[in-house]
This record gives structure tokens, C-alpha cells and sequence, in this order.
């Protein structure tokens, strides 16, 4: 056999198709059962868009004009009528501000995002899933409690049934009370105004503020005991703010965020280039299911044009 540097183009590009099926033979044959799923998974969505390519429909073009199309005067102006108030310049922040274009780490979703094509949602910090948490542990505590005065007589047997409450029912009703009211957390980036709407807080109703008053700061990063893991912190900071109402110009975001998060979002309130395929999963997600970003509505009816019924998957080469 000749050696690779011998070969001419023709037989190097025969060669390294062969030597990629083999390695993939053997990887197919050693792989766990999950493994070999997920890969099924992969090659099903990809089969999929095949059919897309060949039917023609990828390429086809959908109108823009659900996309706002303003400039960022016009938005603030837009923004100042949603607020019933005049924006005021807040005073210079004095941590350094980070570019809005860095896309240099891993590309990967929190759980504390979501996206539905129109909006980006991401939950605030502290939020009602840091409360959830807190009363969750708590009422488990006092469950545990309860089942072992019971063992030892110091209550009756019926508070047994309290103690099931603590450990089971009141963390449902947690969950469930929380997640109906997760919108209340969201700080929504909404590509089809080109607005931001900031979260609610005990002192302040949402705002709507243009994406070029806001900046990310990047915070310290908190690491735990030797051998565990460590998160970035970051929070928003206006540039300005509504002059009725404001306390405080700091906004935390949820899983703390990074310079890869922050430019991603940017990228996605540009309406001038397609939404990044950093987004197709979540967003087929949400289509799936029917829900928005905030899990308060139906999925956008204007996003549906970029899904296949059937499939739930993105199939067009651009989703605007």
C-alpha cells in the first residue's frame, strides 16, 4: 500500500473516506446502547433534512417582514411609549463592560435559557427558583422531622401524613406554582422589536429598553471545593432607565452567563443575518410543545413557517 504522502489527490480523498467508514464501523460496534440511540438520533434528523434539500422547500425563501426594521432611535422612542415615561442616562458603571462579539467559548444553551425564535428568555438571579429551592429543602427537613417524632411517640401516627407533605406535596405544588410564573423571572430579548423587557421585581415593574442601552459585566467567577466544578457570575447593566420608576441599574442573569452568551444574543437581536443554528434545538423544543419562550402561550404563529408539521424540526436553510 502506498504511503499517504505518495498518493495522488484522487486516492488520498478515496483513502480518508474508507479510513472514516471504518473508524465509524468500529465506533458503531463498541458503542453502548445509549451511545448507538443518540447516533441514531443524529442520522434520523440529518435524513430528514435531506428530504428538505430534495424537496426544494430548504431553500425557499420566507418574508422579513414580521422583523421590526426600526432604527434605534425609532425603538427608543417605541420603547419610551411602552414605559409612559422618558428615559434618563444612568450614572457611568464602574466595572468594564464586555464586547458584544466574542463567540470564542463552547456553544451550549443553560437551562436557564430559552428561545422561541422570536424571543430569548433568561431567567434573572436571584429568582423564584432560588425561593422554590430553599422551601423545597426546608420542607424536607421538617418531613424527616415529623417521621421521626412519630417513630419515637412524640407525636401521634397521623402526623405521618404531614410528613408526606413536606416531602412530597408541597415540593410539587413548588414546582408547579414556580414554573407557572417563571415569565415573572424572564428578561426577554425579543427579536421581532428589537426591545429588551427586564424582569419584575418586589419594587418594580418590567421595562422595555433598546439592546444597545444594555451591557454585560462579567463578575467574578465562584469555584467550589477542590475537585468541584466552578460558574461564571454577570449581570446586565442599563446605560439608561425609565426616569418613574428604577431601583437599582444591576440585572443578574440566571447560571450567571458569559461572553459566548452575550454575544450569541446579539447576534440573535441582528436583523440584518439569519438566526445562528445555536438556536434550532431549543427552539424545536419549545416547538414541540407548543409553548413560548416564557411557557406562558402558544409558540409563535409567525415562527411556524420554519418548522415541518410533521417532523418538528427547522426546515429551511434561514430562519429569520
Amino acid at each position: 500500500m502506498k504511503k499517504i504522502e505518495e498518493m495522488t489527490q484522487e486516492e488520498r480523498d478515496i483513502y480518508l473516506i474508507e479510513r472514516a467508514k471504518e473508524r465509524n464501523r468500529k465506533y458503531r460496534e463498541e458503542a453502548t446502547e445509549e451511545e448507538k440511540k443518540k447516533d441514531a438520533e443524529i442520522d434520523a434528523y440529518f435524513d430528514r433534512q435531506l428530504v428538505y434539500r430534495r424537496s426544494g422547500i430548504f431553500y425557499e425563501e420566507q418574508p422579513k417582514d414580521h422583523l421590526h426594521n426600526q432604527s434605534y432611535k425609532e425603538r427608543l422612542v417605541k420603547a419610551e411609549e411602552l414605559n409612559g415615561c422618558k428615559f434618563k442616562d444612568a450614572k457611568p458603571c464602574k466595572d468594564a463592560f464586555a464586547p458584544r462579539d466574542d463567540f470564542d467559548g463552547p456553544k451550549r444553551l443553560f437551562g436557564a435559557w430559552n428561545c422561541d425564535g422570536e424571543k430569548v428568555a433568561v431567567v434573572r438571579h436571584p429568582s423564584l427558583i432560588l425561593f422554590r429551592m430553599v422551601i423545597t429543602i426546608l420542607s424536607a427537613i421538617a418531613g424527616f422531622m415529623l417521621i421521626v417524632l412519630t417513630l419515637v411517640d412524640a407525636f401521634p401516627v397521623d402526623y405521618l401524613y404531614l410528613s408526606l407533605a413536606g416531602l412530597f406535596i408541597t415540593p410539587f405544588l413548588l414546582f408547579k406554582f414556580s414554573d407557572a410564573l417563571r415569565f415573572i423571572d424572564n428578561i426577554e430579548f425579543n427579536r421581532h422589536t428589537g426591545l429588551v423587557r427586564t424582569p419584575y421585581t418586589l419594587f418594580r415593574k418590567p421595562f422595555y429598553i433598546p439592546i444597545e442601552d444594555l451591557e454585560y459585566v462579567v463578575g467574578v467567577e465562584v469555584k467550589s471545593a477542590r475537585g468541584g466544578g466552578s460558574f461564571q457570575t454577570g449581570y446586565l447593566s442599563c446605560r439608561k432607565y425609565p426616569e418613574k420608576f428604577w431601583f437599582g441599574h444591576a440585572i443578574g442573569l440566571g447560571d450567571g452567563g458569559n461572553l459566548n452568551d452575550w454575544a450569541q444574543i446579539n447576534r440573535f437581536m441582528d436583523i440584518t443575518q439569519p438566526i445562528d443554528k445555536y438556536y434550532y434545538e431549543i427552539m424545536e423544543y419549545h416547538y414541540k410543545l407548543d409553548k413560548n419562550a416564557h411557557f406562558n402561550g402558544p409558540f409563535p404563529e409567525v415562527m411556524k413557517k420554519y418548522f415541518d408539521a410533521d417532523d418538528c424540526q427547522v426546515n429551511r436553510m434561514e430562519v429569520w
